[in-house]
């Protein structure tokens, strides 16, 4: 999912303008925040070398500030007060910090993603076939999705890893992240290097188009209903595959325990959001409330409201609009569950110390 370089985000940071003040929200007491606050602090501090040098200006409705300014003053706090624990940091929040909003966001679209562990091979050999191509240069840097899978980058040196199944390759197009288990017993991440420059389409929603995944139909929680049809109709995957003209490049990076990365380096768990940088600008802290899937017996047993603070830090080309936001989960059997199932309303909050 993650495909754009980070300076040509950083260059719609001005669209922020469009967050206005708003009072605090119910918070939830010292409840405020569900998970460990120190691993929200160690985010801010991986994320503040980058942020401190980062040029240009963030602009609030009252306010504009240049990046390290808002480091200073809001990210150096935050995690200052996250290092003393979560009642502090819940009760500090609403003093110590001005809550904005994008007035277009509505209701929210909240959804989650993963790191997936996939298996691979750096040389072609059964069942090792389906590659996950580096970067090309010149014109073959803009070939579609569906010249690609036609066999258009073959024979130029571009293979990264080859994987052992088509919809994992797939898989690691959506996500933009994998962590890859070698033939040789030994891990590589791989992370997005950027796409070919076309829109992004959904594969999942062409199916559903054209009824090929009925909403009853019952799938392993661990996959998408999209995964478990190209599984079962293997000659269909291209043809859906490359009505989606948006496709991932992807370069190795080194393996950090199946952490994935975003515009800052290694995301964070719970902590890190995907969002669209046009609405709200990457390098944030938030706060935001949705909620998240309770798995039992390979189903959803009930959805738990959850509320957090969080960064900012990754994009994803389905990733448009001012309240559409996907959480990082991480990697493992939860995370995989929760990215498959999770699309859920959520209300979201862009800090700014006082």
């Amino acid at each position: 999912m993650r495909s754009l370089p980070l300076v040509l985000l950083l260059c719609a940071a001005p669209a922020s303008a469009k967050l206005v003040p708003v009072p605090p929200p119910n918070l939830g007491g010292p409840r405020c925040d569900d998970l460990d606050p120190v691993a929200l602090a160690e985010a801010v501090e991986r994320e503040l070398p980058t942020l401190r040098k980062m040029n240009g200006t963030v602009t609030f409705a009252d306010r504009i500030l240049t990046w390290a300014q808002y480091a200073s003053g809001t990210l150096e706090p935050l995690a200052r007060l996250a290092r003393q624990g979560r009642e502090v940091l819940c009760s500090a929040l609403p003093q110590r910090f001005a809550f904005y909003r994008n007035p277009d966001a509505g209701a929210g679209k909240f959804t989650a993603y993963h790191n997936p562990i996939l298996r691979g091979s750096r040389t072609r050999h059964a069942p090792y076939l389906f590659p996950l191509y580096k970067r090309p240069t010149g014109e073959a840097a803009h070939f579609t999705t569906a010249q690609i899978l036609d066999g258009t980058l073959e024979g130029r040196g571009l293979e990264l890893v080859y994987l052992d199944d088509a919809t994992a390759a797939l898989a690691a197009q959506v996500e933009g992240s994998a962590t890859i288990l070698l033939d040789d017993n030994t891990y590589i991440a791989v992370a997005s290097d950027g796409n070919n420059g076309f829109p992004y389409q959904n594969v999942s929603k062409l199916l559903l188009a054209d009824n090929k995944i009925p909403k009853s139909q019952v799938t392993p929680i661990s996959m998408t209903r999209a995964r478990k049809y190209f599984i079962d109709h293997p000659a269909e995957l291209n043809a859906y595959w490359a009505k989606n003209p948006h496709f991932v490049f992807f370069k190795e990076k080194p393996a950090t325990g199946g952490a994935a990365s975003g515009k800052f380096g290694p995301l964070t768990p719970g902590r890190s959001l995907a969002v669209d940088p046009l609405h709200v600008p990457l390098g944030v802290a938030v706060w935001f409330r949705t909620d998240m899937p309770r798995i039992a017996d390979n189903k959803v047993a009930e959805w738990v409201s959850y509320g957090r603070v969080a960064l900012g830090q990754d994009t994803g080309a389905g990733i448009t609009g001012a309240g559409r936001v996907d959480v990082f989960f991480g990697t493992g059997e939860y995370a995989e569950q929760a990215a498959a199932v999770t699309t859920r309303p959520g209300e979201l909050y862009v800090l700014l110390g006082r």
